[in-house]
């Protein structure tokens, strides 16, 4: 479930990227070869980079390619870093739970109050909505890790 998880959420990320680039070409082309602006082509681009943004934060949890702190490695004997291992990432998942805790208290009181983007007057919650998700999924594979080490790749970036 968890590839799958990782699958869709790095589609809709690629989707997201095609989408920045399709719309400031479209606005540069518009603009350089006939003379016309796009009404509202910047703040959309910039929306779709959020999502993308955030949907890497996910990605990043999905792949353990967060930077961390590693010299502290040496601080711990060798038979306990497994433990710490798992701890670290029970911390983790508690942390990012907090936080899409946090998120989506915050994207309901925009909901709640119709806040809306300036220039093209969407409604915020839809663009927001995405913080919660990824701190949420990435809680989840943080609590994944700790339960199952086995799950966790080994770290794409390394000192």
């Amino acid at each position: 479930m968890i590839h799958f998880l990782t699958r869709v959420e790095a589609l809709v990320a690629a989707v997201a990227y095609m989408i920045v680039t399709m719309l400031l070409l479209a606005g540069i082309l518009a603009r350089e070869l006939f003379s016309f602006s796009i009404w509202g082509v910047e703040k959309m681009a910039v929306f779709a980079a959020i999502y993308a943004a955030f949907l890497g934060l996910a990605l990043a949890s999905a792949s353990n390619s967060h930077l961390r702190p590693q010299f502290t490695d040496g601080w711990w004997p060798e038979r306990w870093r497994p433990a710490v291992a798992r701890l670290g990432d029970l911390l983790s998942a508690l942390l990012f739970l907090w936080l899409g805790v946090l998120a989506a208290r915050y994207v309901i009181d925009t909901h709640a109050n119709d806040a809306r983007s300036m220039v093209i007057y969407w409604p915020l919650w839809a663009i927001q909505i995405v913080i919660p998700y990824a701190c949420f999924s990435s809680a989840l594979r943080h609590l994944a890790f700790a339960l199952e080490p086995a799950l966790k790749p080994a770290p794409d970036i390394q000192g």
